[in-house]
């Protein structure tokens, strides 16, 4: 029988040797990212960390089982010295792989606000992203790669010497020989089947996702009770949403109604530029009631239409794009230009008024590629792209991520000036991106502030300055308006309201027309990133139906939200109210912004309110949004009524 046994005790030692390793990991990510756990108690981190035994498991059964299928096979080869060899490294690459980028999150989690999930393959295989930055994150993060190599040779040390103390090629042969294969058999069905429950996380109906974490710890805390390659593993064949039934068709419209037509409007052809700003977060500005590092957006608010309590719709720029430009939120696991609907149809600002006889651009300074801008750009219809390559002058490249705001900025108004009137011209700026550096002429020059991103926000703040000080002089200026917003919030942040909940979404976003007096100070009311593309087009007098999930600003009739998505974990801001959920589970309700940091939890005070007034706003939206990309709907066809 020790026969039999012996590959069981080398695989449980081995396991157990894992979830050891996995919670140090755990421990560690906890410590590096304390400031973003806010309220996180030694005690409430022990209790995590014993639920979080359960991810681990289905973790490291789902990436060792063909390990463990392999060395309990009916057959004598794992007698063998070569078969040994072979399972020893199968199981060395697999766990050593998903401890790497187990540890990679330890930094990579503050500007993902997430563990990550299966598109980091994508961007870690993508042409201009991981790549041309790897070098300058190894040297800001030096001490990663370090650990990185410590734990290899840890995990090839210690599992020779688990080999070592739990020989199979020495343990004696069964004497009745004809009994083995039914031995070795039936404890291979036994161990599978435990396989499998294990990797469902037990044997409830439907097996543990993300989303259960929030079952068992805050959801601020979820990314302590999952870990990284559970994350992947989780999403990586979650590539088709499945669609939703919530709600009787026919009453979707009461709560959301997607199918949007300004027929009052004469349409008038002035021009619009719209720029977005890498990581602007609220807090950064005046709006923000924090030492503002932007004077000139603060002097251009005092001329313009700005929404005091706007809300990104994403925490990621390849979503943020997509949310300003075409009105799309968040709400799957991977921005629409990678999923499987990214060659959906969809409603954009460039391609409706490419149809009104707009000329339409789109400039950005990374690296032609970069984030698959270039494929949603074609999909949303500009006409033109420029980013690095066009720019074609690498004395301005920053070394990661592009050209530095300041001279591309200037490009793209000199680009302006040659666009036929009337046009639509985006740029998307870079330099407030980690690892947050400004050209060297400017170093100590601008307000060094508290964070490191606060000197490369005052950067650019200056290089819309000297945009704005060349267009001004322009012909085409008075007849144009401009919304500057940004594409999501820094990942870095100064409080407790910024780093959690609603408050890591707060942006600026502002509406400014020179020619224009009507184009003038608050709006008051909630408004988010996909508002941009109705408000555009209500303001221009649009009127044509399109398709739309936000509201404009400028008309009162729909209910004011935002709405936002992370692992399965909604946020829904309406009606005074801020609902939480995990997919249609409410898991908090909270007075906003009367209890803007979420110290109150109304859920079990409030359960009418959540069930009748906001819960079916939610399940509408999520309804609504599922059957539009699987059904490829995310557009009206001209002349439908």
């Amino acid at each position: 029988m020790k026969e039999i046994i012996a590959p069981l005790r080398r695989i449980i030692f081995q396991l157990l040797f894992l979830l050891w390793c996995y919670f140090l990991s755990r421990c560690a990510f906890t410590i590096i990212n304390i400031h973003h756990f806010a309220g996180l108690t030694l005690t409430g981190f022990f209790r995590i960390t014993f639920f979080a035994l359960r991810y681990d498991t289905s973790a490291l059964l789902a990436l060792n089982a063909i390990y463990i299928l392999l060395l309990l096979l009916p057959l004598p080869l794992w007698r063998m010295p070569r078969w040994q060899r072979l399972t020893h490294w199968v199981f060395i690459i697999v766990n050593v792989i998903a401890l790497l980028f187990e540890i990679g999150d330890w930094t990579y989690y503050p500007f993902n606000f997430k563990r990550s999930t299966a598109d980091v393959l994508n961007m870690v295989t993508r042409k201009g992203d991981f790549l041309s930055i790897l070098p300058r994150l190894i040297l800001d993060f030096w001490y990663i790669p370090l650990i990185m190599f410590f734990m290899v040779w840890s995990v090839v040390h210690i599992n020779k010497k688990i080999a070592k103390h739990t020989p199979i090629d020495k343990s004696p042969v069964l004497r009745n020989t004809r009994l083995a294969p039914i031995w070795q058999t039936l404890i291979l069905l036994l161990v599978s089947g435990t396989i499998v429950i294990g990797i469902r996380g037990g044997l409830q109906y439907v097996p543990i996702g993300i989303r259960n974490a929030v079952q068992v710890a805050d959801s601020k805390y979820t990314p302590i009770v999952i870990n990284t390659p559970f994350s992947v593993i989780n999403t990586f064949a979650n590539d088709e949403l499945e669609e939703a039934h919530y709600l009787p068709v026919g009453n979707l419209t009461k709560y959301i109604n997607t199918y949007k037509h300004f027929d009052d409007n004469i349409f008038r052809k002035k021009n619009v530029v719209l720029i977005i700003c890498e990581s602007f977060s609220k807090e950064f500005t005046k709006l923000g009631g924090r030492t503002s590092y932007t004077p000139f957006l603060d002097s251009l608010m005092d001329r313009s239409l700005v929404c005091t309590h706007a809300y990104a719709n994403a925490l990621h720029s390849a979503e943020g794009i997509p949310a300003v430009v075409a009105g799309l939120p968040s709400m799957m696991d991977e921005s629409i230009s990678t999923s499987v609907y990214a060659a959906d149809r969809i409603t954009a600002l460039p391609g409706l008024l490419k149809d009104k006889g707009y000329a339409t651009a789109f400039y950005h300074g990374g690296t032609n590629g970069t984030m698959s801008f270039d494929v949603f750009c074609a999909n949303a219809g500009f006409q033109k792209y420029y980013g690095r390559t066009e720019y074609n002058n690498e004395d301005d490249y920053d070394g990661n991520w592009g050209i530095w705001d300041e001279p591309f900025l200037q490009y793209f108004v000199a680009g302006i000036g040659k666009m036929q009137q009337p046009f639509l011209a985006t740029a998307f700026t870079l330099t407030s991106h980690s690892p947050y550096k400004v050209p060297a002429q400017y170093a100590g020059a601008l307000p060094k502030g508290t964070m490191d991103i606060h000197p490369c926000i005052a950067y650019t703040d200056m290089a819309l300055r000297r945009f704005f000080a060349v267009a001004e002089k322009q012909a085409w200026y008075n007849n144009t308006l401009f919304v500057i917003t940004a594409d999501h919030c820094s990942p870095l942040a100064g409080d407790t309201y910024y780093q959690n909940n609603m408050g890591r979404y707060a942006i600026p976003i502002i509406f400014y027309a020179p020619g224009d007096t009507t184009v003038h100070g608050t709006h008051g009311s909630i408004a988010q990133q996909i508002d941009i593309l109705p408000s555009v087009l209500d303001y221009l007098g649009y009127d044509q139906p399109f398709f739309a999930f936000g509201n404009s600003i400028f008309r009162k009739a729909a209910t004011p939200y935002a709405i936002n998505q992370l692992s399965g974990v909604y946020q829904l801001l309406i009606n005074g109210y801020l609902l939480q959920t995990a997919d249609v589970k409410p898991t908090g309700l909270y007075a906003f912004p009367t209890d803007s940091i979420c110290a109150h939890n109304l859920l079990s005070q409030q359960a009418a309110i959540t069930q009748d007034h906001v819960l079916p706003y939610l399940k509408a939206m999520i309804q609504s949004y599922r059957y539009a990309l699987i059904h490829n709907k995310l557009y009206i066809e001209q002349g439908h009524k």
